[in-house]
């Protein structure tokens, strides 16, 4: 697959440029160099400014990505042209809007505004850079290629509460979206569905104009569409089950799934961690906005936003025996069974505790997502069965195990209703074949985690190249500290839990439930 790399510190950019590239057979990542990517001066000079801009990024780029000359990379410059403030040689506040929107309040802008005859037609306009690889740059003469696009439109009369739309972050209350409204729109672009903002995003024919470009090049492609039918799909015989286990909070999907895994190496894989990575991905670690209402909103939307994630991490892993937990709609398990195209037999099954036990489990686990009192505890339990859970429950009365006793008497019940899948586990595994395909620096940080997996601590970038360095088989070939970040800094990982510190201004990692699985099946289990 095409790898397009896009030089911004920006999380809601990038997922923006990752939706507006979604038809393409293209992976559009974050720059590769840890902390700032490229330095963009402060001058009103728009082109100027671009210039400067991709040649310091250029610059940067060479140093830290391997064959650098051959590859691609963007930036993107946001600018806003406010006709009352502007003129022929001005624009206000133009390039300068980031700094612009922190030096000025709304009530600021209104009141100058009023004082201009109250004009409050505006122009925002996106510029995107293509730095072109030495085979372009001989055959245009030039190192870089500009799209541009813009909307018209006209800022708001009054400031508005807004929420960051949780899917798409770009639709923010933070940027100047939450003051635009489009030309035919009578509310801030912000706030209006999709499908609408599609219509206004002013990022759009821009990029649309660089993918084309590209697919001119023969760099990319359409993707070709995916059949949604089964047909062909063959089932092997004598095959162990990849397990789709649900139920509410504490009913012991976890405690089953790591049963499963040491006993029977099930590679263990949980949703949730999944649904943080798009919450990541789009909204940044240090984010404000809620997971639980980020999860609703996006389920309600795309059903498809977890299942897809996870189809795609399990094609990496083959055939191998997976358990996974934590969906909570019936639209993810619909959407997992058809686009499963493994060989695999799917068993989906519903664990069941009464209220009362669940929560008094919660408070014996003390984790961070505890909710402390009963009245709190039964509010996740709605929220929940409000995300399709109860729906669930119905559709698999028939395939309900009950864990309302011993853990003993819980893992006897499973296995005598699904020993025989359980069992054909073993022939199945081959951990080699994921040791050779994963990193060597992902692999020192998975096995370090794993070794203080007990302690249940977070740790810092810092701490975590300490901890790499103190294995035996480290000692000789340490780990920089800067290497640790710059892996952390580049993508997210369903791998990890992160934890923000805020007084600190610090972000600390410790393994997930996948990543406890994927780490146990690189160093722990048998090669076959």
């Amino acid at each position: 697959m095409f790898e397009l790399i896009f030089i911004t510190s920006n999380n809601e950019k990038l997922a923006h440029s990752k939706y507006l590239a979604r038809a393409f057979d293209i992976h559009i990542s974050k720059q590769k160099n840890y902390g700032v990517g490229y330095k963009e001066p402060r001058i009103q000079d728009r082109e100027q400014l671009i210039k400067q801009s991709i040649q310091d990024a250029r610059e940067r780029f060479s140093k830290t990505v391997s064959n650098s000359e051959e590859r691609f990379f963007f930036i993107e410059d946001t600018s806003v042209i406010i006709e009352a403030l502007s003129n022929d040689i001005y624009e206000v506040p133009g390039v300068d809007i980031k700094y612009w929107m922190q030096e000025n309040s709304f009530q600021d802008i209104d009141k100058l505004l009023k004082s201009k005859g109250n004009n409050r037609s505006v122009i925002v306009r996106s510029d995107i850079i293509l730095a072109l690889p030495l085979k372009l740059q001989e055959k245009y003469d030039t190192t870089y290629k500009v799209f541009t696009s813009s909307t018209r439109g006209e800022i708001v009369s009054k400031e508005l509460d807004i929420r960051t739309q949780p899917l798409y972050p770009w639709l923010s209350h933070k940027t100047f979206n939450k003051w635009f409204i489009p030309d035919g729109e009578n509310v801030p672009i912000s706030t209006l569905n999709i499908e609408k903002a599609d219509k206004h995003d002013f990022r759009k024919a821009a990029f649309n104009e660089m993918l084309d470009f590209l697919e001119k090049e023969e760099e990319i492609r359409e993707k070709n569409p995916k059949s949604t039918e089964k047909t062909g799909r063959q089932l092997a015989f004598f095959a162990p089950s990849i397990f789709i286990i649900c139920g509410l909070s504490c009913a012991g999907k976890t405690t089953l799934a790591n049963y499963v895994l040491s006993k029977y190496s099930y590679y263990h894989i949980e949703a949730s961690d999944f649904m943080y990575l798009n919450y990541f991905e789009r909204h940044g670690a240090k984010s404000t906005v809620e997971i639980t209402s980020f999860a609703s909103d996006v389920l309600k939307e795309d059903p498809g936003i977890v299942v897809n994630r996870i189809l795609n991490h399990i094609k990496k892993l083959k055939s191998v025996p997976i358990m996974i937990t934590g969906f909570r709609s019936p639209d993810e398990i619909d959407l997992f069974v058809k686009n499963y195209s493994g060989e695999l037999v799917i068993n989906s099954v519903f664990i069941e505790a009464n209220q009362k036990i669940r929560y008094d489990r919660s408070i014996i686990r003390n984790r961070e997502d505890s909710t402390g009192s009963f009245e709190d505890f039964s509010i996740k339990d709605n929220a929940q069965n409000e995300m399709g859970l109860n729906t669930i429950k119905e559709l698999l009365e028939e395939a309900t195990i009950i864990n309302e006793n011993s853990i003993s008497e819980y893992f006897k019940e499973f296995e005598t209703v699904y020993g025989e899948s359980l069992e054909m586990s073993e022939d199945w595994i081959d951990p080699s074949i994921y040791r050779k395909s994963t990193k060597k620096l992902e692999q020192a940080i998975l096995k370090a985690l794993l070794e203080k997996k007990e302690e249940d601590n977070y740790y810092t970038t810092t701490e975590i190249s300490h901890l790499i360095n103190e294995l035996n088989e480290y000692k000789n070939t340490p780990k920089a500290k800067d290497n640790v970040s710059r892996y952390f800094n580049q993508n997210f990982h369903p791998y990890y839990e992160i934890l923000f510190d805020k007084e600190l201004d610090k972000l600390s990692y410790r393994l997930s439930n996948t990543g406890l699985s994927r780490a146990k099946w690189l160093f722990e289990m048998k090669q076959s």
